[in-house]
């Protein structure tokens, strides 16, 4: 039968030789060794988190998520508000350079829109341009 000691059980021992040098072992080298105590580590179980704080982190990532949502959407208003006052801009600029203008009817054809229609088209950018520049 074959006995054996755990790492953990065995002693380590510490001696000095006639040369000076500083020796470590499982067995002791000469009469002078000294036992060396040995730590062990011991394992520790992760520390659970109550359920208070894993609901106040989950919270906080919710309203992290739903900020940067928030943002983005604004964001993509935004823009979108500048690409239709840019586009009010150019139409007045455009009705306004031009003395008389023409539109493509239905059938295809070039017409020369009336003073009246013209006018509309001047208060349909103006009121785009109230909207979207701000």
């Amino acid at each position: 039968m074959i006995f054996s000691q755990s790492p953990s059980h065995a002693g380590v021992y510490k001696w000095i030789d006639e040369d000076g040098q500083v020796h470590y072992g499982e067995q002791p080298g000469n009469t002078s060794a000294e036992k060396v105590p040995i730590r062990t580590n011991e394992t520790t179980a992760p520390r659970t988190m109550n359920k208070d704080k894993v609901d106040m982190v989950n919270s906080d990532l919710e309203e992290k998520d739903k900020k940067r949502k928030e943002a983005e959407e604004q964001r993509k208003i935004s823009r979108d508000n500048r690409k239709w006052c840019n586009e009010a801009r150019s139409d007045l600029q455009a009705i306004y350079a031009r003395g008389r203008m023409r539109e493509i009817n239905e059938k295809g054809e070039y017409i020369v829109m009336t003073e009246e229609q013209r006018q509309q088209r001047i208060s349909a950018a103006k009121k785009k341009q109230r909207e979207f520049c701000k």
